[in-house]
């Protein structure tokens, strides 16, 4: 999820767990410990492209990771803040809550988050929610924002924040139950036009639960289109993207192109642009500019020199603008 959205879910674990004792100490530890895992995007500007994409959500989204900072951290506020009420082990249960909250709602989104490393490289991602849910993150925001104003004696203040998470909690389950409704639709509607596939991936368009991308693969290439959960018509529109995997040549032999394909899950594809540079184009990611078809939120350049395969990488861009909001919300409503 964006940084935003483990913030307030941070704070909010805070204040359930810990607020009552320590007040807004709790929301603002909570909330800072929920960010540790994604500070390795303070590396990833000193790594290459390609080895950048493993490194976030690898190590430090690790099990491995949570189970070394969460006794050192918990230990470590124990004696900052040295109250009796508050023992040890409570301090790694206000520890823990939100560092792991943080890695398992990452293992739904489609990026992937390597939860085993440093013992396995598979990264888990379940593709039911969006990096940016609005629905998730709104909720929780007007918490932690109303919260600073009221006294920390105040049981209201622990009410507010266990009917934020409970609906965040519901809302998360029903994206993983919508997921497979959707899922089951888009078989449907293929077999229904007759499309053959070999696999299907379903993910959410940012901002909601409730507009879908659909990449089904054959042998040359990809049907993709967009499901509705409002619109229960069975007029998908597909258009059909070609891999063009040819057009690698002797690139796809390369250990960066192995990767990036490893990190796409398959799912991508090709394009010789006007002057003639090689791109790859992960399949996965969709931003909300979707009548768009030539727009990709994660594309690489590949570049022969000297034998080895050089690698750039567009800035990602999910074309969350007015416009695209506007549209968006107009094909939910």
């Amino acid at each position: 999820m964006d940084s935003l959205t483990h913030i307030v879910l941070g704070a909010a674990i805070g204040e359930v767990t810990l607020g009552k004792k320590i007040g807004n100490k709790a929301i603002l530890g909570g909330a800072l410990i929920s960010t540790i895992p994604d500070l390795d995007v303070l590396i990833t500007p000193f790594l290459n492209p390609v080895d950048a994409l493993f490194f976030h959500r690898g190590i430090s989204h690790s099990l491995f990771a949570a189970a070394f900072l969460i006794p050192i951290i918990g230990y470590a506020l124990s004696k900052i803040e040295k109250r009796q009420s508050v023992d040890l082990k409570t301090w790694i249960w206000f520890t823990s809550l939100p560092l792991l909250s943080h890695i398992l709602i990452d293992c739904f989104n489609t990026y992937g988050t390597g939860i085993f490393e440093p013992f396995s490289n598979i990264r888990i991602s379940y593709d039911s929610m969006a990096i940016i849910d609005v629905i998730f993150l709104l909720p929780l925001l007007a918490f932690t924002i109303w919260v600073f104003f009221i006294p920390f004696q105040k049981k209201i203040r622990r009410t507010v924040a266990w009917i934020s998470l409970s609906f965040v909690t519901l809302y998360f389950l029903f994206t993983i139950l919508n997921k497979q409704t959707i899922t089951n639709r888009a078989k449907e509607q293929l077999q229904l036009l007759g499309i053959s596939y070999n696999r299907i991936l379903t993910t959410p368009v940012p901002l909601s639960n409730f507009i879908w991308a659909v990449v089904a693969e054959n042998e040359s290439g990809y049907s993709i289109g967009y499901i509705n959960n409002f619109d229960k018509s069975n007029g998908t529109k597909l258009r059909y993207l070609p891999r063009n995997a040819e057009l690698l040549g002797n690139l796809k032999d390369s250990q960066e192109v192995k990767n990036l394909i490893r990190f796409s899950k398959g799912f991508y594809n090709v394009e010789r642009d006007s002057i003639g540079n090689i791109w790859m184009h992960d399949l996965r990611y969709v931003g909300l500019a979707i009548e768009d078809e030539g727009s990709y939120v994660f594309s690489f350049g590949l570049l022969e020199k000297r034998g080895e395969v050089e690698v750039t990488r567009s800035h990602p861009n999910r074309r969350i603008n007015f416009v695209t909001i506007k549209e968006y919300f107009e094909k939910i409503f």
